[in-house]
């Protein structure tokens, strides 16, 4: 027993370490602060991806409105204007899809609606009111930011935390080595995109929701994955898979028709559901969500090395089509036990990310949990590997035409800033990491394939 404790008391250290320094490299105060000399390890999308561009450079450095800024991400310059002069409340702060476009999912809106609108109305009561669009961008930069952040961090960093107590759990239930829980929070991208965006967030509800239904408690397992998908999109193919074979196991009575109506219930009311409210109060933030991502170009997608246009629709194509594919291959493997569970929720998953036309580089994070709970050992070493390309891709992206400049010392390449183009090294990293993935992929899926023949 007291072994266990020390085990467990280790694992809260590795998680509390992994999520300080994630935090401490990420943290946007100063704004651009350097953190050792590289803004990869800065960057995060929760601040310079998705903040700055629709609260901050409204307003120009040079203390003037930005109507191309507005225009772009805005719905109403009113909105704008009362937001910069600080004439704002409870109900009128700026909401996503109402006010502006956002490009996440339902509940990454709702987390983010309440970190901003907390933010703007914090500093506005205790720090000031701005006297003019550059006293704006300073409260901004200084305060504001850093309250949002920190919102946004806390929720991640509580999702980490449930990820290590259900990961556990699952090891326990499953068979698996605790040690790997303890693998995943020292891997370089768990490191890296912890406090980058929402995927540790939704990665969180998609364990919670395999070890509920581990227990049986169908309706909270359909209602987290619901969570997990009004988070982020991906964990509907793991939606699709399990539905799938409860839907199979009900028509064979083999469970009760009760089972697959609880589960079918809880994703509906916490999956769909928050899709359908969104559409029908906000239609059109919910057609320019819908547009972002069906317009979206090829980024770190596996078909780069074969299609070089990042804008071409083949790229779209291939992913429908391959992903339609493997995931009818996916639906052959039976849910025979819990491990199975853990297995086909991971194929699943890594059926929407792998072959996908977007696969920003901590999306990882959706695989990796569920795969080092799943994986045989032979398959550990090379998803390490792919997991630290994973890491490199943003570490590169800000210096890609440095790292061009040493390249072309040696090699002919073109020396420009281009890091989404195959001749980029970003993107050859990205192509190993693929490919890597890929080939683990499928030795994953033909093992449970020849299992389920063997059975």
């Amino acid at each position: 027993m007291a072994g266990f404790r020390i085990y467990y008391v280790f694992i809260a250290i590795v998680v509390a370490s992994s999520l300080a320094f994630s935090i401490y490299i990420h943290f946007p105060y100063p704004l651009n602060r350097d953190v050792f000399g590289n803004t990869g390890f800065l960057y995060s999308d929760i601040v310079y991806g998705v903040f700055v561009p629709r609260f901050l450079d409204v307003v120009s450095p040079f203390g003037s409105l930005d109507d191309s800024k507005i225009s772009g991400y805005w719905y109403s310059r009113e909105v704008v204007l009362k937001l910069v002069s600080g004439n704002i409340d409870v109900f009128s702060c700026p909401a996503p899809y109402r006010d502006y476009k956002f490009e996440y999912p339902p509940l990454t809106a709702l987390i983010w609606y309440f970190s901003t609108c907390t933010s703007f109305l914090y500093v506005y009561k205790f720090v000031g009111v701005p006297k003019n669009p550059l006293d704006y961008r300073s409260l901004v930069s200084n305060y504001v930011i850093p309250i949002h952040f920190a919102i946004q961090s806390a929720v991640l960093a509580v999702s980490a935390i449930l990820m290590a107590i259900y990961m556990i759990r699952i090891a326990k239930a499953v068979g698996s080595s605790w040690s790997r829980v303890l693998i995943f929070f020292v891997l370089p991208s768990t490191v890296i995109y912890m406090i980058y965006n929402w995927d540790v967030l939704t990665a969180s509800l998609v364990v919670i929701a395999v070890y509920e239904l581990i227990n049986e408690r169908y309706g909270v397992g359909g209602a987290l994955l619901g969570l997990a998908t009004s988070a982020k999109l991906i964990p509907l193919f793991a939606v699709i898979a399990i539905g799938y074979d409860m839907l199979q196991k009900s028509l064979r009575k083999e469970i009760g028709y009760e089972k697959i109506t609880s589960f079918a219930t809880g994703f509906t009311l916490f999956g769909a559901a928050p899709y359908m409210v969104v559409a029908a109060f906000f239609s059109k933030g919910f057609s320019d969500f819908v547009n972002h991502h069906m317009t979206w170009y090829c980024e770190n997608c596996l078909y780069l090395p074969i299609v070089h246009d990042i804008y071409n629709p083949i790229h779209r194509i291939l992913f429908y089509t391959l992903a339609t594919i493997f995931m009818l291959l996916v639906m052959t493997v039976e849910i025979s036990n819990w491990r199975k569970l853990v297995e086909v929720s991971l194929q699943a998953i890594a059926t929407g990310i792998v072959f996908n036309y977007i696969f920003s580089p901590q999306m990882i994070l959706l695989i990796t949990p569920l795969a080092l709970l799943a994986i045989p050992k032979t398959l550990i070493a090379p998803y390490i590997f792919a997991d630290a390309a994973s890491a490199s891709i943003i570490l590169m992206f800000f210096k890609d035409q440095e790292i061009r400049q040493a390249i072309a010392k040696y090699v002919e390449i073109p020396v420009k800033f281009s890091p989404w183009t195959i001749d980029s090294p970003v993107q050859w990293v990205a192509t190993i990491r693929n490919a890597i993935l890929l080939a683990a992929y499928i030795i994953q899926l033909y093992l449970l394939i020849k299992q389920q023949s063997s059975e």
